[in-house]
């Protein structure tokens, strides 16, 4: 139903004059919307004190009205049938939003305006976004574990979307899809052990069990070295997967909550595993000791590796043992800015995992700048790399860039907004990207640009619906498969030293909820398990629970409670 409120403020408008201007947040000035992307939000900030109502009117290129609507909040969405009415205008045909402050009791009277062109685009998105949502400070998250939570998102539908994988107890992080999308890999701590990896068949349910999990620490275990088997990746065929070995990193908590950790790899080698044949393959050309290389991804054929390279940190052999991350005392030349590292991104043929001669990607190397998160387009045409002016992950100067794969010279994107752009995925059809950023404070949101065939982006549109209140959406990538393939992701690998770990790490942040549910639930794995009725007793000891405490020591004592 049309607002007289609306109709009367739209006339005067029609009518010329001046007033203040008023700024639209989102959408950005000439955004590129998918045809099936869900109706957006369009929001602004005020452009005078003195108004209390606004009107949004989106109109053709020749000015007719396609919408008219009135509200009483700085923000509208309109419903599905009024967005599709708009859509009607077609493909590649400009559309112009305005939306004008007025007050109510004088909305002939117009105190502001302002207006943002968008159009949209031929080609639809056609897949979900596979995504984790996280608590911050990263170092609750690391300690929580259970809180982080992997989602499916269906960027059609209106609603929020849904949580697929969450209660994971032990660190769950990096993942990646087969091209097809049918094997899912995803770094998970089984037994404690930060290199182990998971690779899954994916169904409507998809289980991990112990079976399909494997250690990067299996790789050389004479050597005597743990590893995180850092930034793991599928191949595009889901028959092998290639991960950071023999790794090492700074990883430094940081008391900001925008960029809360300081976190990059040192040293590392790429290695190739075969689940099938359970044999690892060291890839030539990118297995010098003496350097970093990480962060591998594969061109769309399988046929080489991207990835990112940099001279290793050279520490001493107590130093190599303190575990895989540098000792502290070796960090602060980083942290004060004393010391930069920098990232090259090279390729290497794949060769079925023995590798080859690597060579550096022109203009994404040697350029006095870091180079990092090689990710080529499905139809091999494009590169699209971060680049910022040191170090790798979370940077706020992070920015996007893209060049022919080919070769050329790389063209800064346009999508790139004032804070931090990262963690970049193309969508199957290769006309869509998918990238996090920091744009509207701490908490990073989904943003997808759309790339044509001439490798030009556009002003990104915001993801809405896969931001979660209060926590950051990250690791964003497209799944080649129709949303609801994958309903469910369940672990059934953990048994309760894995709960008993995990209330050990969260007593030290004094959280004796969290530990005493953690102990509970590895009870209810392994009731005789001594450690963990020990630990619940002294968490219900520190919770005043005293009854509760004395019954779980008679019980160790072998008395009924």
């Amino acid at each position: 139903m049309r607002s007289p409120l609306a109709e009367r403020a739209a006339a005067a408008f029609a009518r010329g004059g001046q007033w203040a201007a008023l700024k639209i947040e989102h959408p950005l000035d000439g955004a590129v919307f998918p045809p099936d992307l869900a109706p957006p939000t369009i929001t602004w900030k005020p452009g005078s004190p003195d108004g209390d109502a606004w009107v949004v009117r989106i109109e053709s290129s020749t000015g007719a009205e396609l919408l008219l609507a009135s509200c009483g909040e700085r923000k509208y969405r309109p419903r599905r049938d009024l967005w599709e009415k708009v859509k009607g205008v077609g493909p590649d045909t400009p559309v112009r939003v305005r939306v004008l402050e007025i007050g109510r009791s004088a909305p002939e009277r117009i105190l502001a305006a302002g207006s943002v062109a968008l159009r949209f685009a031929r080609e639809p998105v056609d897949a979900p976004v596979f995504y984790r949502d996280v608590p911050l400070p990263f170092q609750y998250a690391v300690c929580n574990p259970s809180t982080i939570r992997w989602r499916l998102g269906d960027l059609s539908e209106e609603t929020p979307a849904p949580v697929v994988l969450e209660d994971l107890p032990v660190c769950g992080n990096c993942h990646s899809f087969s091209k097809d999308g049918k094997v899912l890999g995803l770094d998970v701590d089984y037994g404690n052990d930060k290199g182990s990896y998971a690779m899954v068949p994916v169904f409507a349910e998809t289980a991990i069990d112990r079976n399909h999990i494997f250690s990067w620490a299996q790789y050389r275990p004479e050597d005597k070295m743990t590893t995180l088997g850092l930034l793991s990746q599928v191949s595009p065929d889901g028959r092998h997967v290639v991960s950071t070995v023999k790794d090492r990193s700074v990883f430094v908590p940081r008391d900001d909550l925008t960029y809360s950790q300081l976190f990059f790899p040192i040293k590392g080698i790429l290695v190739d595993y075969h689940p099938a044949t359970k044999v690892f393959t060291p890839i030539r050309g990118a297995d010098d000791p003496a350097l970093v290389q990480s962060n591998p991804t594969f061109s769309p054929d399988g046929k080489t590796i991207y990835f990112a390279r940099a001279k290793a940190v050279r520490m001493s052999v107590e130093d190599e043992q303190k575990g895989v991350f540098m000792p502290m005392e070796l960090v602060p030349e980083f942290l004060t800015g004393k010391r930069g590292f920098q990232f090259d991104i090279y390729r290497v043929p794949y060769n079925g995992g023995k590798g080859g001669r690597a060579e550096p990607v022109k203009g994404a190397s040697h350029n006095g700048m870091s180079n990092y998160f090689p990710r080529v387009s499905p139809d091999g045409r494009w590169l699209v790399f971060n680049q910022a002016r040191n170090f790798m992950l979370l940077q706020p100067d992070s920015t996007l860039y893209i060049m022919p794969t080919a070769g050329g010279a790389p063209r800064k994107m346009t999508c790139n907004l004032p804070s931090m752009n990262s963690w970049h995925s193309w969508s199957p059809n290769g006309r869509w990207l998918v990238f996090s950023s920091k744009l509207r404070g701490p908490y990073t949101d989904l943003w997808l640009t759309h790339i044509d065939e001439n490798g030009q982006d556009a002003p990104p549109v915001l993801l809405e619906r896969l931001s979660v209140e209060g926590r950051a959406a990250n690791i964003p990538e497209f799944v080649n498969a129709r949303p609801g393939s994958l309903k469910r992701i369940v672990h059934r690998f953990l048994d309760d030293a894995n709960f008993v770990h995990q209330g050990l790490v969260v007593e030290l942040m004094a959280d004796w909820e969290s530990a005493a549910r953690a102990y509970e639930k590895a009870l209810s794995i392994k009731a005789g398990d001594v450690a963990a009725r020990l630990s619940l007793a002294r968490a219900y000891l520190a919770l005043g629970r005293l009854a509760d405490a004395e019954r779980e020591l008679k019980v160790v004592l072998g008395q009924q409670p």
